[in-house]
């Protein structure tokens, strides 16, 4: 995974029926209790391969809500297991679908520096002219 949804979330419903591998839940099912949509950080893919950039954050109104992660790698699995934040399904053999039971894709071309909750997937229509 590689994206999260902040508490700016209106629960609109637009990145649920976006998301091309149904890895965002809405804030009913959110596992955390939170009143926000959730992405499911064991099924997201940033859609690598699927699309050029992620579809939950192109088509959310409340730009600035969804934000980069870390990639789910081995290298982050300590990050993922933080139960405050995530709370990863289970495999059929009982084991947590963390980073160290299976990583997944993620876009090689944002760095480690723009990761981490806070860094805008979308940015504002003013700043990418400015930019």
């Amino acid at each position: 995974m590689s994206v999260i949804i902040d508490d700016t979330c209106i629960t609109c419903d637009a990145c649920a029926q976006n998301c091309p591998v149904g890895a965002i839940v809405d804030d009913l099912n959110n596992p955390t209790g939170n009143p926000r949509y959730y992405v499911c950080p064991e099924k997201c893919v940033e859609c690598v391969g699927i699309y050029d950039d992620p579809q939950c954050a192109a088509i959310c109104p409340s730009i600035g809500c969804i934000t980069w992660d870390m990639p789910f790698t081995k290298e982050f699995d300590g990050h993922f297991l933080n139960e405050e934040i995530y709370r990863l399904g289970m495999a059929k053999e009982g084991q947590v679908r963390s980073p160290a039971y299976k990583e997944k894709k993620f876009r090689k071309d944002i760095s480690l520096v723009k990761r981490g909750i806070g860094e805008k997937v979308q940015e504002e229509p003013e700043e990418l002219e400015a930019g």
